[in-house]
């Protein structure tokens, strides 16, 4: 028996995408060898041009190969791949798809995706892993509608999940959305999303600084479907009686940030809100560890990083009442309304009169339950079942 193992390089700037995938595939790597089983694993790996994947592949002596693939090219062929189903004898034949030729090469007798990716059909039984069902649950948002993009995932993703004989997901809640949507008939893995150790391990970053003003932290991209707009609008509203405190907001500056800017200035509160853009490591942790709160204000989950973080780094969390948002975080958040101004208003004045003491233990215990290991030690057992 041989497991494959896809995988596609990520890069920092798409936030809890890259950090999980990141997490499970070095935990993944460690345990294989670990386990003494990397012969029975085949990792392919598509567009690591700074070689990070395949050094930590190499030192672990495990097999691999990389490929380098062009991004637009890949996309029209497996939209073509699953609109017209037909059309994969020729492709596979002539090499255009190149994943179940590989694989098969390979003599490997079930694929991995580790993390959320949708591919051209594949012969060989394989798990595919799904984060979420955003373009069905959320199809108004720019970045899910525009340029086509709704057209693509509905046709390729939900193709791609329904052919797949296993499918990792993290909650209940995301699981009946993938059976509403794509009438998924094979087996669930049930495996919540793990916690980067990152954000564990590390000793707390604070800022001597006696004139420093407490804010809230929002770390998120400026996609349309992260609510900034909302949560802007909310904070003006808190202001009122608390003027002490600031609004900091990193994340890399996509498609709606502009509007976020234009906000800010009609409000006229550009002195209370700071945006960093997108931050190193370190220096996300330390926005963390001197904020007063982390405040997330998403429209969609079912599960959501960020959160997990701020409950490692023992803080205060307000956290929107998203589906699944309760069976990811338990009571542990301030829970508001997305869609109210007030409402996160609200919570912010809440927070005030919160205290995290009260619930460290429970925090702790609920994160231990949340380590990778946890999360690759019952995957492995899943795969070896094979």
């Amino acid at each position: 028996m041989k497991i494959g193992v896809f995988v596609s390089k990520r890069h920092s700037i798409e936030g809890g995408g890259y950090t999980i995938t990141e997490e499970i595939l070095d935990t993944l790597i460690s345990e294989i060898k670990f386990q003494k089983i990397h012969k029975k694993f085949f990792f392919l790996v598509s567009n690591d041009f700074d070689q990070t994947i395949v050094n930590k592949l190499k030192t672990k002596k495990i097999e691999f190969k990389h490929i380098k693939e062009s991004n637009f090219f890949k996309k029209i062929i497996i939209f073509i791949s699953h609109f017209f189903p037909k059309s994969n004898l020729i492709l596979n034949y002539l090499n255009i798809i190149k994943l179940n030729n590989i694989f098969k090469k390979k003599n490997c007798d079930n694929i991995l995706f580790i993390s959320s990716e949708y591919r051209e059909i594949l012969n060989i039984p394989y798990i595919a892993t799904v984060w979420d069902m955003q373009h069905e649950t959320h199809p108004n948002f720019a970045e899910v509608s525009s340029y086509g993009r709704n057209i693509y995932r509905k046709t390729v993703n939900n193709s791609f999940i329904q052919r797949a004989n296993k499918i990792i997901v993290g909650t209940e809640i995301g699981k009946s959305e993938i059976t509403k949507y794509t009438k998924f008939k094979n087996k669930f893995l049930l495996l919540p999303h793990p916690i980067s150790k990152f954000f564990l391990k590390k000793k707390k970053i604070k800022i001597k600084n006696k004139n420093k003003k407490k804010y809230f932290f929002y770390p998120a991209n400026f996609w349309e479907h992260k609510n900034h707009l909302n949560l802007i609008k909310g904070f003006k509203l808190f202001l009122k009686n608390n003027k002490k405190f600031n609004l900091i907001l990193s994340g890399n500056k996509n498609n709606n940030y502009s509007k976020v800017v234009d906000l800010i200035e009609k409000l006229n509160i550009s002195n209370k809100v700071k945006i960093v853009g997108h931050v190193n490591l370190n220096r996300l942790i330390s926005l963390y560890d001197n904020c007063y709160a982390v405040i997330y204000a998403s429209f969609s989950g079912p599960e959501n990083l960020p959160p997990m973080e701020a409950l490692a780094r023992k803080k205060i969390l307000l956290n929107s009442i998203y589906p699944g948002a309760k069976e990811q975080l338990e009571n542990f958040p301030i829970y508001f309304n997305p869609n109210s101004p007030q409402d996160i208003a609200r919570s912010m004045l809440k927070s005030l009169r919160t205290k995290l003491s009260t619930k460290n233990k429970k925090i702790e215990k609920y994160l231990k339950s949340k380590y990778s290991n946890h999360y690759v030690k019952n995957l492995i057992i899943e795969l070896m079942k094979v």
